[in-house]
């Protein structure tokens, strides 16, 4: 290989000054820590779209893309009302705290 050829890694690491590794690298470090944190996976994407530009060079527009895990918010119960309503009281169930100060109303007169 002649001197200035660039293999595979020299190109990512001497590309726009090695702006690309250190993209990456942070995405990296994001990513490890969101599938630490989470338990879930993600992935690191390196896109090298290369082409032939109208002076016969070569030209190269990279794109580095992370997806991270994420947490998962949990579920939620909740009821429909009569109107199309939601609610977390189960319409069809007496509220116990409604009865109870019922019966104390009753109690004291």
């Amino acid at each position: 290989m002649a001197r200035d050829e660039l293999s595979f890694l020299e190109f990512l690491q001497s590309f726009r000054r090695g702006e690309l590794i250190s993209e990456a690298d942070d995405q990296f470090g994001e990513l490890m820590e969101a599938v630490k944190r989470t338990g879930g996976k993600g992935d690191l994407t390196i896109k090298l779209p290369f082409k032939v530009n109208e002076a016969g060079q070569i030209e190269c527009v990279p794109t580095v893309s992370c997806k991270k895990p994420r947490k998962p918010l949990g579920t939620g119960i909740y009821y429909v009302t009569a109107e199309g309503r939601l609610t977390r009281q189960d319409p069809t169930q007496d509220d116990l705290f409604d009865e109870v100060g019922a019966r104390r109303e009753r109690s004291d007169n």
